[in-house]
């Protein structure tokens, strides 16, 4: 798996403090990165051992992901399993994975995992309060 981006200062320590996150401009992708999260069909999906896009674990897939700045001073991360974002069947395909990130940005499904959103950005309780669901 890739090593996660953070398009912010302290790249060394990657915790968004709300200091850092008010300097972020609206609007702009200040993070991105692959990450799992709990496959949405994980019942009827495939494995990606057969070609699918479910991981061996049964429940996860594989997401690209992107942070983004919101125009209120609030922030959001979007995730390439989104069926606006494929010409295939996205659950049964990893094409998703290429999606560019202004794409996901844009029309990719909002992330709502409060586990995976800490583990995708780690940040203080501050950030957190101003995350976006």
């Amino acid at each position: 798996m890739q090593k996660n981006t953070y398009l912010y200062p302290e790249v060394e320590n990657p915790l968004l403090t709300l200091e850092m996150l008010d300097k972020i401009k609206p609007n702009a992708i200040f993070a991105y990165g692959l990450g799992l999260i709990i496959h949405p069909w994980f019942t009827d999906a495939t494995l990606v051992s057969e070609g699918g896009s479910l991981e061996s674990d049964g429940r996860n897939t594989m997401v690209s992901w992107v942070a983004i700045r919101g125009t209120i001073n609030d922030w959001a991360i979007y995730h390439s399993m989104d069926a606006n974002i494929c010409k295939t069947d996205y659950f049964n395909s990893q094409e998703h994975l290429d999606t560019p990130k202004t794409i996901i940005a844009r029309y990719g499904a909002k992330l709502r995992d409060l586990r995976k959103i800490q583990e995708f950005v780690p940040c203080t309780q501050e950030v957190l309060e101003r995350y976006r669901y």
